[in-house]
């Protein structure tokens, strides 16, 4: 005996016609925030609705008013290892060892509103910062006087659970900035961290110089590149000098560092 088939439900087309209509009205939303978000970025009328304040002061207008701007101090140059005055930062040769630095270069001073700069770019991600840090770093006179022609930057790296809790390495985005000012290549691939530390902002002097040994690797082979490791800060030196330990046991020629920043 044949079984009877059960009846088309009636409501089932409508049920589909309707989820059909939720999908399409879903989506007719979704691109209607997108085009007009876009269009509020062209327009610029975020910076009415979220309007830019300078990181140091707090005054509506720019991320660095121009009375703050004028703040900014040219570092001093010194060698990388006695930390004593040296010509356009070149490590004095009674200091030089097989795997140290070649020199240094730190752009600015450490003291507002650069520091305030970099707080913001590290810990806020306010990574619209680059373009503002971008202008100051074209008006670095050092970087003139230094031939860097022959050289690959290479940022610091982060751990990889680090970068993924921050969203980005300020380190390179930073080096991009100073890659394209220097027209040189910039590479984020060869030198790795291999090994998690603390951060070393909330570390004395001697646990700083301690955990940086051996946290870096140079994954490639690099006889005869030159390189320039670029941090965002300097402090103790001591996270650039494993840096360049770990490029030059792997065949670098040079290696210089270069920081958007120094305390010393």
């Amino acid at each position: 005996m044949k079984s009877r088939a059960s009846p088309p439900c009636p409501f089932a087309a409508l049920k589909a016609a309707t989820e059909a209509q939720v999908v399409k009205t879903h989506f007719l939303k979704v691109g209607f925030c997108v085009l007009l978000w876009y269009f509020i970025g062209k327009m610029g009328l975020l910076d009415l609705i979220f309007p830019k304040s300078c990181v140091a002061c707090g005054k509506i207008g720019s991320y660095l008013c121009e009375q703050d701007r004028k703040k900014i101090k040219a570092a001093a140059t010194f060698c990388p290892v006695c930390l004593k005055g040296a010509v356009g930062g070149t490590t004095h040769e009674r200091c030089k060892s097989k795997l140290s630095l070649d020199g240094l270069v730190c752009l600015f001073s450490y003291t507002t509103p650069i520091k305030e700069i970099i707080h913001e770019l590290k810990y806020r991600f306010v990574k619209d910062l680059l373009i503002t840090v971008e202008k100051e770093i074209k008006k670095a006179e050092i970087l003139e006087t230094i031939d860097f022609r022959s050289f690959t930057l290479a940022p610091i790296p982060l751990s990889s659970s680090r970068k993924n809790w921050r969203g980005f390495n300020q380190a390179e985005a930073l080096g991009n900035v100073v890659a394209r000012r220097l027209k040189i290549p910039i590479d984020s691939e060869t030198l790795k961290k291999i090994k998690e530390t603390k951060p070393q902002a909330k570390l004395p002097r001697k646990e700083r110089l301690r955990q940086a040994r051996g946290i870096f690797r140079a994954i490639s082979d690099i006889s005869g590149c030159d390189f320039i490791v670029f941090d965002d800060v300097w402090t103790t030196g001591a996270t650039m000098k494993a840096a360049s330990a770990a490029l030059k046991r792997r065949g670098a020629e040079k290696v210089w560092g270069l920081a958007l920043a120094s305390s010393h």
